[in-house]
């Protein structure tokens, strides 16, 4: 079946042009119109038989995570904005709707999809790449890119988890572990990035033992925080980069007697409102999901009407909202079992910022 590229080569026209012709946007002129639907049709393009709407979509171009509080947020932002504006929603995913023969771009036309707001990752970024060369209305969101035509929308938590580690730092811990998503996508790489520039900048070795990788899961926050607190040399200190995660290993901590902040201090992410749903409420890095969906279709509805825009580079702040789940490193290291245990590590003794541990009497 012929591509985009084909029409477009055929028609002796830009990309751009045929994407507007098939997605029946205005700016073209009648007889343009008419030679690349001609063009189209010819080369059995079906997609310029789409069905009627004002269709717009949250696309997946991988693994879905449409349950989690960030893609809820999301949903719920792009259904609002796009309602004010007319316009129906839809949920694709992509590698399990596409035909063996069609391009990303004409999977959309076909499902009369006008413009997309795209979730991906390190495995399927190309996808996104590909249909902005076809040049269909999208915005990819919470990831960026080197490639100055793919338009994104993304947050910068780099900045907010180095200001979370340091502020561990400055209440004397000095074992720090981190616990990110399995996925690898552009928003954990930049909380992984923030945590090792804190620990370099304060010549803080990095300790493989404290770095977890993990599906985001309440259960997973379980497991983390069982398996960290019985360390021989645990952390007295943990930065959790997913909601669920960090409200599972609260909810574990609990069950095991682990008071936070006074054995372990716990830094979290939030996406929504998850940091209120934990006791102690949870200090957290935060962004504002709900914002990067309105802000995502507000600019995926001009990159609808103008074809020839400038890319869209939105990178919007997180802050760090402190709690009660912080405080000073605790004067003695307790390893905690799963079944509540206590064992007496040892009092913690500091020379010149260096932690070393001496038995208790």
């Amino acid at each position: 079946m012929a591509t985009i590229r084909d029409i477009a080569s055929e028609a002796n026209v830009s990309i751009a042009t045929v994407s507007r012709v098939l997605n029946e946007t205005p700016g073209v002129s009648s007889d343009l119109r008419d030679r690349v639907n001609r063009v189209a049709e010819r080369l059995g393009h079906y997609a310029t038989r789409k069905p009627a709407g004002q269709f717009i979509a949250l696309a997946y171009t991988g693994r879905s995570s449409l349950g989690s509080p960030y893609d809820t947020a999301i949903l719920e932002a792009m259904s609002v904005v796009a309602s004010e504006q007319g316009l129906d929603l839809a949920i694709v995913r992509l590698e399990n709707e596409r035909r063996a023969d069609e391009s990303v771009a004409q999977l959309l036309t076909r499902k009369g999809i006008r413009g997309v707001v795209l979730r991906t990752h390190a495995d399927t970024r190309q996808t996104c790449v590909d249909l902005a060369r076809d040049g269909f209305p999208h915005i990819v969101v919470g990831e960026r890119f080197e490639e100055e035509f793919v338009n994104t929308i993304s947050t910068d938590s780099r900045s907010t988890t180095y200001q979370a580690v340091e502020h561990l730092i400055s209440l004397g811990h000095r074992r720090i572990a981190i616990a990110l998503s399995h996925v690898v996508d552009t928003d954990h790489g930049d909380r992984m990035a923030g945590y090792m520039q804190a620990l370099a900048d304060h010549d803080m070795p990095v300790d493989e033992k404290l770095i977890y990788r993990v599906w985001a899961k309440q259960p997973n926050g379980e497991q983390v925080i069982r398996n960290l607190m019985g360390l021989a040399d645990r952390p007295t200190a943990l930065f959790i980069g997913d909601p669920f995660v960090a409200v599972g290993a609260v909810n574990q901590a609990h069950q095991m007697g682990v008071r936070i902040p006074e054995d372990v201090s716990i830094i979290g992410f939030d996406d929504a409102d998850v940091r209120s749903m934990v006791y102690p409420p949870l200090s957290a890095v935060c962004q504002d999901a709900y914002r990067l969906g309105q802000e995502a279709v507000k600019a995926l509805i001009r990159c609808m009407a103008d074809r020839d825009m400038a890319p869209v580079r939105v990178v919007l702040p997180t802050l760090l909202e402190l709690h009660r789940t912080t405080g000073p490193v605790p004067s003695h290291r307790v390893r905690i079992l799963p079944d509540g245990t206590r064992i007496e590590n040892g009092a913690l003794e500091y020379t010149s910022g260096k932690e070393t541990a001496t038995p208790v009497a």
